[in-house]
């Protein structure tokens, strides 16, 4: 009888918890309502507290361990689901093959962010960049079948069929990729949203337990986060997730399954946002790791925050627009059968995004100030 009170400490929390129960309730059943409680006691610890103006955007100090979060929730939905209907785990099981070694990286990465979201600095980012390299290398040496051999390009293709060099390829992407993910976590909704529609979309594809379990996971966490604005993936959400992403793209890839455009297309925000933050800041003489608040995300923060009275709901509403209208229009697309999800004909969509970026890029950076322009996150 003491839930209530322990968890909820104002009433407004007590309506916003209310709000996140009966959404992950209704779609996740009465886990994902418990889960709620899970995540509200997460929000509430005082380890891996976030700053308020850590992303340019937050204006409220929150939890950075929303990461661990979502393993424990995704470890909960798995064991429900496997004592509800054991039978079919078996045939999962007979799946997964090599992917232990890709749940491995995943645990890893996640562990190495959860180390920092815990003490900050405790690995430097050069550590953490090392880290990462030598841990994908190990991966590559014993599952060499996640280098692709093919993407339709020839001087690439070329240097894919070289052993070595289409190893150091992939690891670069993959330590990008996360690095990607890491960099756009900036508003809520944005990267809890495109890992839950692309995990979402894995899930109709293979239609298995461990999927549709980080599925739910990442859903419920979506919401809380949305509504409340008291739970960050962290750099353990951010680097787990990434990781995930990456694997799961390059496995469904070399299947046959996703072309390169499609999952271009999947994960177009966090990749354009990358290069196009590196790429602006060496052109005015800045480190490309440097932070700024001049992402995509900042930018559409800056445009809608005058708009309403709730800082919270403007925050939310810029990181689902961002999701929704990149990777939710990719499941959009695929469940309308667009086009196959094999067909080359998804790059016009990933162009499209290209140009959508650039064009509201440049119309949300009108009345920006210098200032606010470069101010470090």
């Amino acid at each position: 009888m003491n839930v209530i009170p322990t968890l909820v400490q104002t009433k407004k929390e007590l309506i916003q918890i209310f709000v996140v129960v009966v959404l992950a309730g209704l779609c996740f059943g009465i886990v994902g309502a418990v889960i709620t409680l899970l995540l509200q006691w997460f929000s509430l610890q005082q380890s891996g507290s976030d700053s308020a103006s850590k992303h340019g955007i937050s204006t409220r100090t929150s939890s950075r361990l929303g990461g661990l979060a979502v393993m424990i929730s995704a470890l909960i939905f798995f064991v429900v689901s496997y004592y509800i209907d054991s039978s079919s785990f078996d045939n999962d099981l007979e799946r997964h093959g090599n992917n232990r070694f890709g749940i491995f990286a995943i645990m890893c990465c996640a562990g190495m962010g959860l180390a920092e979201d815990l003490k900050a600095d405790f690995l430097s980012p050069a550590v953490r960049l090392a880290l990462k390299f030598t841990l994908f290398a190990g991966i590559i040496f014993v599952w060499p079948e996640l280098v692709p051999v093919s993407l339709g390009f020839d001087g690439l293709d070329y240097l894919l069929s070289l052993p070595f060099v289409g190893a150091i390829l992939v690891i670069i992407f993959l330590v990008g990729f996360i690095n990607a993910v890491n960099m756009a976590d900036g508003a809520n909704g944005l990267v809890p949203g495109v890992a839950f529609f692309s995990i979402l979309l894995f899930d109709l594809q293979a239609d298995r337990a461990i999927d549709a379990s980080f599925m739910a996971a990442c859903g419920v966490f979506f919401f809380f986060n949305v509504v409340t604005g008291r739970l960050f993936l962290g750099d353990a959400g951010t680097y787990g997730l990434g990781a995930a992403l990456a694997i799961y793209g390059l496995m469904f890839f070399n299947a046959g399954i996703f072309s390169l455009g499609f999952l271009a297309s999947l994960f177009a925000y966090p990749c354009v946002d990358f290069l196009v933050s590196i790429t602006r800041r060496m052109l005015v003489g800045r480190s490309p790791f440097s932070p700024d608040n001049d992402h995509l995300h900042n930018r559409i923060h800056f445009y809608l925050r005058p708009k309403f009275r709730s800082q919270v709901l403007s925050n939310s509403l810029t990181g689902v627009l961002v999701s929704s209208c990149t990777s939710g229009l990719v499941i959009l697309g695929y469940i309308n059968e667009w086009w196959l999800p094999s067909s080359n004909e998804w790059g016009y969509f990933f162009a499209f995004e290209c140009l959508m970026y650039a064009f509201v890029f440049y119309l949300t950076g009108l009345g920006r100030s210098v200032a606010q322009h470069s101010a470090a996150i």
